[in-house]
């Protein structure tokens, strides 16, 4: 089981372009319409259809502006660093935010500042309200407007819940212009926030059968990628290089790669 980069090294990926992928998932889409069957295309949304790290970084700003009115004197060098912080900064984690500007969790100051952050982000994070911060990478909105013009069931796949998040959501997605409530696309949120990622991911797979013919998936996490590809080894899996969880995954062989969808 591998984590991050080790997993990227161990794992076999078609010697593919970006757009030779994108243009893939197309062609298999139409080559199932042909063959008279439903083609699914299975999209995750947190770092894979939505860039994540404009909520993390407006949500570290408000708790730096919430120790500030309380006129704290806790954690100085850190908000110092913090102060200059960019989207650029934000990584999966808080602690690999805090890593790129050398702030170190070895140290006694920025342990105790990151379990500040950490309550304060975890109560907000998850959250409606802030999902309005995500934005759509360049080109996605359009990847899945063209699979699903060309037939494709849309199967939005999250790991968000649908008490605190469903609602949020539902309008980035028609702010963004995803393909939504057209009678070909579902979206599938964790009934309860408690529910493992990976469980609720994995339950998904009764629902996909019922429905057609997995063509593709898309996920930014190896351990949800690989365990889709076991569910469904005839399908293309795309792993889409942005950021990740530590959660380990074993290696896999036959995946593709993207970074992004501009191609």
């Amino acid at each position: 089981m591998l984590i991050r980069s080790d997993w990227k090294q161990a794992s076999h990926f078609h010697d593919l372009t970006e757009l030779e992928v994108l243009k893939e998932v197309s062609r298999r889409v139409g080559d199932a319409q042909a063959h008279h069957k439903k083609p699914i295309v299975l999209l995750d949304l947190d770092s894979t259809l939505y860039e994540v790290g404009p909520r993390t970084h407006f949500i570290v700003m408000e708790w730096l502006e919430w120790l500030e009115s309380a006129d704290s004197r806790s954690f100085p060098r850190v908000m110092r660093e913090l102060r200059r912080l960019e989207h650029s900064h934000v990584g999966y984690s808080l602690k690999d935010t805090f890593g790129a500007l050398g702030l170190n969790a070895d140290d006694s100051e920025v342990s105790q500042a990151l379990k500040s952050a950490k309550e304060f982000w975890q109560s907000r994070f998850f959250t409606n309200h802030y999902l309005r911060h995500d934005r759509a990478y360049p080109g996605a909105a359009e990847f899945v407007q063209e699979v699903h013009a060309l037939g494709a069931l849309i199967v939005y796949l999250t790991g968000r819940d649908a008490p605190g998040m469903g609602t949020g959501t539902i309008e980035n997605l028609i702010r963004d212009e995803f393909p939504w409530d057209t009678g070909n696309t579902h979206l599938l949120l964790k009934p309860a926030y408690g529910l493992p990622d990976l469980d609720h991911k994995k339950n998904a797979a009764h629902f996909i059968r019922s429905r057609g013919e997995l063509v593709a998936s898309f996920e930014n996490e190896p351990a949800n990628l690989v365990a889709i590809y076991e569910l469904f080894p005839e399908a293309m899996h795309v792993f889409v290089e942005t950021v990740s969880s530590d959660h380990a995954a074993p290696a896999a062989r036959g995946l593709y790669r993207i970074q992004g969808f501009s191609g």
